[in-house]
Formats: C-alpha cells, sequence, structure tokens
C-alpha cells in the first residue's frame, strides 16, 4: 500500500471516528477512557470530522496528517494527565493513551515519508 492510500485510510478512520463522536458522544469519549464527558466528545468529533475532510480533500496530505498526529498526541497527554488526576478511569485511560501514542507516531512517520 503506498503512502498516498494509507494517508486516505487515515482520513477514513477520522471521518469514521468523528461521526461516533458526534452520533453518540457520552458512550464513544467514554469507551477511549475519557469518562462521560459528552461535550468533550461533541468537540473532538467536530476536530476529527475537519481533519478527516483535509486528508480526504486536499491533494497534499502531509499537512494534515501533521494535524492529526499533532491531534493524537494531544489526546495522548490529555488522557496521561485524566489518569493521573484520577479524572478519567486509570485503567481505560492508560490504555486509551497508548492507542492515542501509537497513532501520533504513525502520523508524524506517514507524514514524513510523504514529504
Amino acid at each position: 500500500m503506498d503512502e498516498y492510500k494509507l494517508a486516505r485510510s487515515v482520513g477514513l478512520v477520522s471521518l469514521g471516528v468523528g461521526l461516533a463522536l458526534l452520533a453518540a458522544p457520552a458512550r464513544t469519549i467514554e469507551s477511549f477512557g475519557m469518562g462521560e464527558r459528552p461535550n468533550l466528545g461533541r468537540f473532538l468529533g467536530v476536530r476529527d470530522l475537519i481533519l478527516a475532510a483535509g486528508l480526504l480533500r486536499s491533494e497534499n496530505p502531509t499537512p494534515w496528517l501533521r494535524a492529526r498526529a499533532v491531534s493524537d498526541a494531544t489526546d495522548a497527554a490529555l488522557l496521561a494527565g485524566g489518569a493521573a488526576s484520577g479524572a478519567f478511569p486509570r485503567g481505560r485511560a492508560t490504555f486509551g493513551f497508548a492507542v492515542a501514542a501509537c497513532f501520533s507516531a504513525f502520523g508524524f512517520a506517514l507524514a514524513r515519508r510523504l514529504g
């Protein structure tokens, strides 16, 4: 699979996650380890839809991949802080942190290969 197809796949995943966060914000955000915070879910859903649009519509996905990677790193930091302070359920937030950190690293690596 070439890098542009991978970037498109990242865009499709962002689209799916964004739609899930808007359709069922409390349930989706809880599954990510951020407790029951529907407003946070809606905010992150809109963010993911904006990133999806950029990734899927742009001829140059590199800046959009970097933005996606930064947002995933921010999610990882939010989850780590929430788990450490007790604001988020520790077990689920730790798993969410690992997933977000991996997606962030993948996004940065893919952006680097593209450009």
